[in-house]
């Protein structure tokens, strides 16, 4: 048994109504804000560990600080090369979600 696969391109469709067809050209587009130099906590959390301080280099992917969430430990990691800009946690720390935890140039 050969399982095989197809690549085909994928598409957004937005269907509107004739009304709201007409009314969404006057709408602003919505532009997606970059999120890629804040690094912030994605859940409510404790901070055990910072890997990272101000002026240090962060590579793709290298773990900045933990969060334990739940008797779970959740590494965050650099989303591009970056310079810490500023650390805003400290290990023991309580944060909430959302919470500014590393600030990347």
């Amino acid at each position: 048994f050969k399982k095989k696969t197809f690549k085909s391109p994928y598409y957004k469709v937005q269907v509107l109504t004739k009304l709201a067809a007409e009314l969404s050209k006057y709408m602003p587009e919505k532009v997606e804000e970059d999120t890629s130099s804040n690094l912030r906590s994605p859940m409510p959390g404790t901070v055990v560990a910072v890997s990272v301080k101000p002026g240090d280099m962060v590579a793709e992917g290298q773990e900045i600080c933990v969060i334990e969430a739940m008797k779970m430990q959740n590494s965050m990691t650099a989303a591009k090369p970056a310079k810490v800009k500023a650390v805003h946690c400290k290990a023991g720390e309580t944060v909430g979600e959302g919470d500014l935890l590393v600030e990347l140039e």
